[in-house]
């Protein structure tokens, strides 16, 4: 954890500087940060609860058609920001219930975070794979803010989704480990010339998350 956090902050100074060139951006209107509306624009998701901006609450959103469902658990103090690391996950998990990757084109992400996002859910897209069930965003916190750089984390527990064969609908087996128990996702952002926060880097840790 100490070792992830160090690399964290050293990225975020790194953050201060020239962004790469960025993946397709998609800036959002003026005085808003990055990624807003791609949770629902164009894709599979269905909003069926949401809390109000200065109060703390479930938002249930449901992944095609209802085959996954993610409830994030807003604090009372939410900072846009936090759409940031939402909005990813949200896009992500399309792909891996859909098979198509087409809907991480829309997020705004710098060169290594399109690789790293595109690696990430190669399983879902090239194997017959796919994911289903419940899972749960919590724990969600603008880690660190600078000048033009970004932490965002959020606790992550996919205890009751579910990995499954395309073809046949059964769960494949073994399940993957990161799955079993909660674990920490973490964003490190960066705000272009242009005012739009654009995800730099993706981290994960298996501790820092309890149920």
């Amino acid at each position: 954890m100490r070792r992830m956090t160090v690399i964290a902050l050293v990225l975020l100074a790194a953050g201060c500087g020239q962004a790469e060139r960025p993946y397709t951006p998609q800036p959002g209107p003026s005085g808003t940060s990055a990624a807003t509306a791609t949770a629902t624009a164009t894709a599979p998701a269905t909003t069926t609860a949401r809390p109000s901006a200065d109060a703390p609450g479930v938002e249930t959103v449901e992944v095609g058609g209802g085959k996954l469902r993610v409830d994030i658990d807003w604090p009372a103090r939410r900072d846009p920001l936090m759409r940031v690391i939402t909005d990813w996950y949200l896009a992500s998990r399309k792909v891996m219930v859909s098979g198509s990757d087409r809907y991480l084109k829309d997020l705004d992400l710098e060169l290594q975070a399109v690789r790293q996002a595109y690696d990430g859910v190669r399983r879902y897209t090239e194997e017959d794979r796919r994911v289903q069930g419940v899972a749960r965003l919590y724990g969600l916190r603008v880690t660190k803010v600078l000048d033009k750089g970004a932490q965002i984390d959020t606790c992550v527990d996919e205890s009751k989704a579910r990995v499954i064969s395309a073809s046949s609908g059964e769960a494949v087996s073994p399940q993957p480990s990161i799955m079993r128990a909660p674990y920490l996702q973490r964003a490190l952002a960066h705000r272009g010339d242009d005012g739009v926060w654009r995800i730099r880097e993706f981290l994960y840790d298996k501790e820092g998350c309890a149920r």
